[in-house]
């Protein structure tokens, strides 16, 4: 490997095992925030030279779920912990060989020992193709599945070049993390806790005081010391983001690897950090954003028509845990006023979104959404403080549906307090739309640090948290007592019933696999959606193929419609009289008692929603819907 970087005095550096088609957003906002103040900087996105070592299929198989990148990391652990690694390598090999699924594309195990050579070349070639004295200081930012890889090649530039400054910053560093891990490594000579735009530039600027410098975790005289916490910074003051420095490495790369970067990338770009809610009891991310902020929807659409003609890109994912509560419509606005065949991917809650503004996201570019969902058990939320309701979550699935945007959410399972009801409940409620709404990720509860959990063990059944299995096999004992990790498996205090999340989740997965391949069969688009209604202006045609065996069409009158068609959104049963003064409240009664009673509309407590998709809708928001014909029921039925 060579590298043409100029002379530099600060070089950032984000390591596998981050996704190659996803530039990093911390060196694209760090380095021309460096360089507006008057810092000389550059980046390395060395994961693109990872890729290019490993082989890009084998990489790729390496980061894609079932597999991890935290789990991919364990091989570095032979650099940062060689004492432990020469002890336990056959645990590591078990591990790797049990845990690790084969190649997407070869159908082949990246083998052990091919990984661990392939590592040798990458760390040599790194620590020889690198003009290191160039350089002052050395950052390195760390995410998921690139704390043992930066550690690896932040020791070696140590030991060749004991005079550069050593930087650590991520939420994996934050507050005490932060002082015990420089305490566990004489090689770092600074962490940053928190936001590290204004430390880090602190830092370059003055070296030699770093008691001044807030957010910074220093050594001073054998003490670990860490400074008060950085200011919010104002997210509107941020230069735009800068991939100069990540497209300038493509370059060098394979063809292969530059045509998948070309056939699958997107840009990030922030919208927003913290959480306006930040009372979800399993989250962590308080304790490093704990203010939230958002950039203004102008500033915005400035940056991101910069990096769309910049780069020539119209596949953004927008950063940032929750899209705008008070300006979604006006962002949406804007962003269809650019005219750009755009497509986004975002995280959103489930309580702040109505139908009109799923249609405004479709209509924007919004393709993919990954909603906090985390259950279908109203009692299992209430535990999580999660603040949404089942019904929330329902109707974001129903609205994502019918206007064709993906839904990439999870459910967390095996609470410290789980109990038969909360297992009950989930059963019963996704058994009403099983067959045409996406099943979930299933992701087993980990303790967050610094999570409310985590401050407050026994109130959940927590006698006491303990490492996971993989962090047992990466690191030594002498480490993991210093409690340096960021998530954490636990011991109940009193022992709970096991359910079978995993068997109902595949059997989820199953009724919609055959769902779709009887469309697939039929060619008929309306075959995946096995519960939808069609307006007649003065009747309402439901059909119901639920069953599988048979269909159940449902004729509704004009006030059976009338109720059914304002029970589209949620809605309050002194909401729904109010706006259908014409009808008896006993009248309204009786006919949400049916509906609810067929399984047409969800209740809970109160709260009233439709649950068939709207076809309508649902047609004409589907890709191929031109060249589609939506053809006649050929099943046997019955008629309501």
């Amino acid at each position: 490997m060579v590298c043409t970087l100029e002379d530099n005095s600060v070089l950032l550096i984000s390591m596998p095992f981050a996704d190659i088609s996803l530039p990093s957003i911390q060196l694209s906002l760090l380095e021309p925030y460096l360089k507006d103040n008057g810092v000389s900087a550059s980046s390395l996105h060395l994961y693109l030279f990872a890729a290019e070592t490993y082989g890009l299929n084998n990489y790729i198989s390496l980061i894609t779920p079932p597999n991890d990148p935290y789990v991919s990391q364990m091989i570095f652990s032979k650099y940062v912990f060689p004492n432990h690694w020469k002890a336990n390598k056959e645990s590591f090999k078990k591990y790797y060989e049990q845990n690790m699924v084969k190649n997407h594309h070869s159908n082949e195990q990246f083998e052990f020992k091919e990984f661990l050579e392939k590592t040798n070349h990458f760390i040599y070639s790194i620590i020889n193709g690198v003009q290191w004295d160039r350089f002052d200081i050395i950052g390195f930012s760390l995410n998921y599945g690139q704390f043992l890889p930066s550690l690896a090649i932040a020791k070696k530039i140590k030991e060749t070049f004991p005079d550069k400054i050593i930087v650590l910053g991520g939420s994996t560093t934050m507050n005490d993390l932060g002082l015990r891990l420089i305490k566990a490594f004489d090689y770092i000579d600074y962490i940053i806790s928190g936001e590290g735009e204004e430390s880090l530039t602190k830092l370059a600027k003055n070296n030699t005081d770093p008691s001044k410098i807030t957010g910074l975790i220093s050594k001073q005289k054998s003490k670990e010391i860490m400074n008060e916490p950085p200011s919010f910074i104002d997210l509107d003051t941020l230069p735009f983001l800068d991939f100069s420095s990540f497209y300038q490495q493509l370059k060098t790369s394979s063809s292969e690897i530059q045509e998948y970067v070309q056939l699958n990338s997107r840009l990030p770009i922030e919208i927003s950090r913290g959480c306006w809610w930040n009372k979800c009891n399993f989250c962590n991310q308080k304790a490093y954003h704990p203010s939230y902020r958002e950039k203004q929807v102008n500033r915005f659409i400035e940056e991101l028509t910069y990096l769309s003609e910049t780069y020539d890109m119209l596949s953004f994912q927008i950063i940032g845990s929750v899209l705008p509560p008070k300006n979604l419509q006006l962002l949406c606005e804007n962003i269809i006023l650019l005219n750009r065949d755009f497509q986004f991917i975002a995280e959103s809650r489930a309580d702040k979104l109505k139908q009109k503004d799923y249609r405004l996201l479709k209509k924007a570019g919004f393709h993919t959404i990954q909603t906090g969902i985390e259950s279908f058990s109203k009692h299992y939320l209430k535990k999580m403080d999660k603040g949404v309701r089942v019904i929330d979550n329902i109707a974001a699935l129903k609205f994502c549906k019918e206007y064709q945007i993906k839904n990439d959410y999870n459910i967390i399972v095996n609470f410290p307090n789980e109990e038969p009801k909360d297992f009950r409940e989930t059963i019963a409620t996704i058994s009403l739309f099983n067959q045409y709404l996406d099943p979930p990720r299933m992701s087993s509860f980990v303790v967050g640090y610094k999570s409310p959990i985590y401050n407050n063990l026994d109130a959940f059944n927590i006698r006491e948290v303990i490492p996971k299995k993989i962090d047992s096999v990466m690191f030594p004992n002498q480490f993991l007592q210093q409690h340096t990790l960021f998530f954490y498996d636990f011991i109940r205090k009193n022992r709970t019933e096991s359910f079978p999340w995993e068997q109902l989740i595949t059997s989820w997965q199953h009724q919609r696999k055959e769902t779709q391949i009887k469309s697939i069969k039929t060619g008929n688009i309306i075959d995946a959606v096995p519960l939808y209604y069609i307006d007649g202006g003065s009747f309402v045609k439901i059909f119901d193929k639920r069953n599988f065996k048979d269909v159940i069409i449902y004729n509704l009158n004009n006030e059976e419609r009338a109720v059914f068609l304002t029970c589209n959104e949620i809605i309050t049963f002194d909401e729904l009289t109010n706006q259908l003064p014409k009808l008896d409240s006993q009248k309204i009664k009786t006919i949400l008692r049916e509906f609810i009673e067929t399984g047409l509309i969800f209740n809970e407590q109160n709260n009233f929603l439709t649950l068939p998709i709207n076809l309508s809708e649902y047609i004409g928001n589907h890709k191929n819907s031109k060249n589609k014909q939506v053809k006649q029921e050929s099943l046997v039925f019955r008629q309501i």
